[in-house]
């Protein structure tokens, strides 16, 4: 016992840090764990060890006795937005994300773990764009969880509760004149919980089921200054436009996942459905997010002392577009607010990713001590928005100035159509050492 609290203290240290990271399934990480990850981002029925308990914290009943499991994901996107015929792709650089996982038994009917990991991000780099064709943006979130898991399990089933504390940071910039909006990060805490089941139909077939509660954040003023920017406050007169901007609280939505695992032999064949929970997320729903699905498949072949696997995931668009945004010059109407939604989305929060294609294997060092590791493929995916209504309000203009108001006769000479596009693609590799003990 004293060498595990010691191992618990350990993992903690590491786990506290705050890495920056990018999405795959709206701004959350598909998966947790190099071979979760190799297999779609499944892990909600087919248990794969310790860190089995970000998806389901009721598999950790499987386990059979102490592990350790600890990884980093190298995650490389690229992103260019393109305004008025002028792409610029984001200077936003690699991320090197950490995750370490603990289980162990207590007895024949319960489990414990402890597990930290940056679960969470997204953020872009405009600040070297063109000053006549993008507002020169930065923005940077990242999320850092620490959960602890109590399992419970029988012959044929089993439930797990787990507690979450979430770190939480975001900044948002644009050095646009006269009023450059440049503060520093703000950070918040948040507490949530998930609560998972699984049981087995036969000893081949596993059902399972989880669900993880929202987590309230709030990051300051980041939000509601930065829309202040953009004309998004009231009383309308002095740069305001009468509209209502946006709030600080920004939530990590709750999550329903649901999987089945088969083994027969040497294989395993394992899917989930997830559905997040964007839709009613404080913030997320101001800015048009709707509920995400996300369907994952993976198999794997396991032979002598190694492993080999592969996996789809597949996630829909979560962010729909706000309009209309093109019906006129007048900055009081909702067409305007709209208009800075779809901006806001695309080139400042541009988490579209909606196909990864994924593979991996592992290998057995020694009786205890196993290498893994993973590849993410995301291809390109393009979104367009309409934000008419801010370039006729003045919110563009030739020194890219947020100046609301050019006046009805300037606003009419600007055609409707006006759109912002961007492209999204991400790379991932995650290795892993799992050590049973």
């Amino acid at each position: 016992m004293k060498k595990n609290m010691k191992i618990v203290a350990a993992l903690m240290a590491v786990g506290l840090v705050s890495p920056m990271a990018y999405a795959t399934n709206g701004n959350e990480m598909m998966a947790v764990g190099a071979q979760s990850t190799a297999l779609g981002g499944t892990g909600v029925a087919n248990y794969m060890g310790a860190d089995n308990a970000w998806a389901n914290p009721a598999l950790l009943g499987k386990s059979k006795g102490s592990e350790v499991v600890g990884g980093v994901t190298y995650f490389k996107p690229t992103v260019t937005n393109t305004g008025f015929g002028v792409a610029n792709t984001s200077s936003t650089k690699e991320s090197y994300i950490p995750d370490v996982s603990y289980s162990s038994r207590i007895n024949n009917s319960l489990s414990y773990g402890v597990a930290m990991a940056g679960i969470a991000g997204m953020g872009v780099d405009y600040t070297t764009a063109p000053a006549n064709t993008h507002v020169a943006g930065k923005t940077i979130m990242s999320i850092a969880r620490v959960i602890a898991t109590i399992a419970y399990n029988d012959k044929d089933f089993g439930i797990g509760f787990s507690p979450i504390l979430q770190y939480g940071s975001l900044q948002m910039a644009y050095t646009n004149s006269p009023t450059p909006y440049k503060p520093g990060a703000d950070t918040d805490t948040g507490f949530g919980a998930s609560l998972g089941g699984y049981y087995n139909v036969t000893p081949a077939v596993v059902v399972a089921a989880s669900y993880q509660t929202a987590i309230a954040m709030t990051y300051g003023t980041q939000i509601s200054k930065a829309a202040e920017g953009f004309g998004l406050c009231s009383p309308a007169g002095g740069g305001c436009t009468g509209q209502a901007g946006f709030g600080d609280k920004l939530a990590q939505p709750a999550k329903i996942q649901a999987g089945v695992a088969y083994t027969i032999d040497n294989v395993t064949l394992t899917a989930d459905y997830k559905s997040i929970q964007w839709s009613s997320a404080a913030g997320f729903k101001d800015f048009n997010w709707k509920d995400q699905t996300v369907v994952a498949v993976g198999a794997k072949y396991a032979g002598n002392g190694y492993w080999v696997g592969a996996g789809y995931n597949k996630a829909n668009d979560p962010i729909k577009q706000a309009g209309p945004s093109n019906n006129g010059p007048n900055l009081g109407g909702t067409d305007y607010r709209n208009g800075v939604i779809n901006f806001f989305n695309n080139e400042l929060f541009p988490a579209v990713v909606q196909n990864s294609v994924t593979f991996g294997g592992g290998y057995e060092l020694s009786k205890t001590l196993s290498l893994e590791g993973a590849v993410v493929m995301s291809p390109e995916v393009k979104k367009t928005v309409d934000i008419t209504s801010v370039v006729r309000a003045g919110a563009f203009n030739a020194a890219e100035q947020v100046t609301p108001g050019t006046g009805a006769a300037a606003a009419a000479a600007v055609p409707a159509g006006q759109t912002n596009i961007t492209t999204h693609s991400q790379n991932a590799i995650s290795v892993s050492l799992r050590y049973k003990f």
